[in-house]
């Protein structure tokens, strides 16, 4: 019982954990540029700062994979504990690994990437590969067909081109990505395939389409021996006649059309009197809807058939451009929902929130984007929606609570967030924050006495720590000395990480009490021992 007691007492003091820093991740490493599944790997780098600070390391694959470790940093260099590598890769392709600390947002943090590939994780370098857009392209039969493919860092030398299921006779330089094709007779009609360029582990391509224009062979006119026949005399173009005699001009023009869709005999009446008159819209003064799907669609066959004739074939393209300007594309036309267009550059194999990320985080690949695609977002290039901003309203309460009449009332306490800690760093996404849900929830919430005390701490900590948070809102001062104020329990709670057994909780428990009563009261109380003995000398 008073070993519970001890351990309630020092957890008393995890709600609060935050501490001050003002550093940034200045270099990140791993101990090996190459590994296996099997084997361990281990972070290291540096910051600015040589005071101790709370690091962490975000690290996220091509399928959400997400893994989460945190360190402290001593005398400006920090070293993580080794991580399994089979705990981070689960599925194949490029592993992002940020790392910052607890006075950084992640998106400025350093990032590394890893290939996984075979079993096999390597680091990747410090440069992406990316293609200049390049764009769909039209030639005529026996025309030439010539463009330059090209990356955007002008940094890398050893990029090679290729192509992938290209026509016949179409190639492309592999050291200058000159591209050349000069389609032949029987060649007319629409190509699909890819560009590629590689620089060692890195890959980027595109996807193009050429279009291939029919253009027959033109022979000479015979000589004409006789007298032209006289043209003939063009008569001039009937007009469109106006509205029907029989429609009030008062009345509501669709009560007719809705008559002429119900009424059989007032649809033959109007038929056979008023066939001037290409519809009931048209007489009426109305413009006649769109038919969906279009006349010439059989709605037995798959609409997407019309979808890849109109892509592949040019001619059935004219014929639709020229007979059914009316619908906005062969989509509409055939009642399918057109698709999100990606821009050239994006992949569809990657996450599409990386390349947000990139833009966010990198200054040079915004700039770059800004300026070949000023007409879209980066969120309308990659297909994803646009984030929805919510501004955080003053007196927010924290996860476990509900602002009502000004206050914070409690409304669960049993997996509540940290209110305090919240409150100090405004996210419930703070590293601290984050650590102390992992420690109340890996270790505590795992053993029965740690369940114990935190069925009662709740309902101690969730008395208070609503006017306490609503007091750091109001008091930047106060918020500050809170922070100061937990600094040391903040460097020795990590200990309780390590803790994974009933006893190894209590162990672990009872040290981390000692060690701050030591720093609370111990320290303190020997100062002013010994200030009152040397004022007494």
């Amino acid at each position: 019982m008073r070993a519970k007691l001890g351990l309630f007492s020092a957890f008393s003091l995890i709600i609060l954990m935050v501490v001050p820093a003002h550093a940034d991740v200045l270099t990140v490493d791993i101990d090996k540029e190459s590994f296996t599944a099997d084997d361990k790997f281990t972070l290291s780098g540096t910051v600015s700062e040589q005071n101790g600070l709370l690091i962490t390391a975000a690290m996220k694959g091509p399928s959400s994979e997400k893994l989460n470790r945190n360190a402290f940093a001593t005398g400006g260099t920090f070293t993580f504990t080794s991580i399994n590598a089979d705990d981070l890769f689960k599925s194949e392709g490029i592993y992002t690994v940020t790392v910052f600390t607890e006075n950084q947002q992640p998106v400025n943090g350093t990032v590394l990437k890893i290939s996984y590939d075979n079993g096999i994780a390597s680091m990747l370098p410090d440069f992406e590969v990316i293609l200049n857009p390049i764009g769909n392209k039209q030639v005529d039969e026996n025309q030439k067909l010539s463009f330059t493919a090209s990356i955007a860092d002008s940094e890398v030398t050893d990029e090679e081109f290729s192509l992938q299921n290209h026509p016949s006779g179409a190639k492309i330089n592999r050291d200058t990505g000159v591209f050349s094709w000069t389609p032949t007779n029987s060649q007319s009609g629409g190509y699909i395939f890819d560009i590629i360029v590689k620089s060692g582990l890195l890959e980027d391509k595109e996807t193009i389409t050429v279009t291939v224009n029919d253009k027959p062979v033109v022979t000479e006119p015979p000589v004409q021996t006789t007298e032209p026949e006289p043209e003939p005399v063009l008569e001039p173009e009937p007009t469109e006649p106006g509205l029907a005699p029989f429609v009030d001009e008062a009345r509501d023009p669709q009560s007719y059309v809705d008559r002429y869709n119900t009424e059989a005999g007032y649809k033959k009446w109007f038929d056979d009197n008023f066939a001037e008159y290409d519809s009931i819209y048209q007489a009426v003064g109305l413009e006649e809807p769109l038919l969906i799907p279009a006349s010439f669609v059989d709605e037995a066959r798959d609409p997407q058939s019309y979808v890849d004739r109109y892509n592949t074939e040019a001619g059935y393209k004219k014929w639709f451009d020229d007979n059914f300007a009316e619908y906005d594309s062969i989509y509409q036309a055939v009642g399918l929902e057109e698709p999100i267009e990606l821009a050239p550059f994006v992949d569809p194999n990657i996450d599409p929130q990386y390349y947000v990320d990139r833009y966010d985080k990198e200054t040079t690949y915004k700039e770059w984007f800004d300026k070949a695609h000023p007409d879209i977002t980066i969120y309308q290039a990659v297909g994803l929606e646009e984030p929805e901003v919510v501004e955080e309203e003053f007196g927010e309460c924290g996860a476990g609570t509900d602002l009502v009449d000004g206050a914070c009332v409690i409304v669960d306490n049993s997996r509540g967030g940290c209110l305090i800690a919240t409150a100090t760093y405004g996210s419930e996404m703070a590293p601290q924050v984050q650590l102390l849900r992992e420690i109340r929830d890996n270790q505590l919430m795992n053993t029965e006495s740690g369940m114990s005390f935190m069925t009662g701490f709740s309902q101690f900590y969730y008395s208070f720590s609503p006017h306490i948070a609503d007091m750091q809102r109001e008091n930047p001062a106060f918020k500050e000395f809170v922070k100061i104020s937990i600094t040391p329990l903040l460097s020795t709670l990590p200990i309780m990480s390590h803790a994974e057994t009933e006893s190894e909780v209590l162990g672990y428990g009872i040290g981390v009490i000692l060690m701050n009563l030591a720093i609370y009261f111990g320290i303190p109380a020997v100062v002013i021992l010994q200030t009152r003995k040397y004022i007494r000398i």
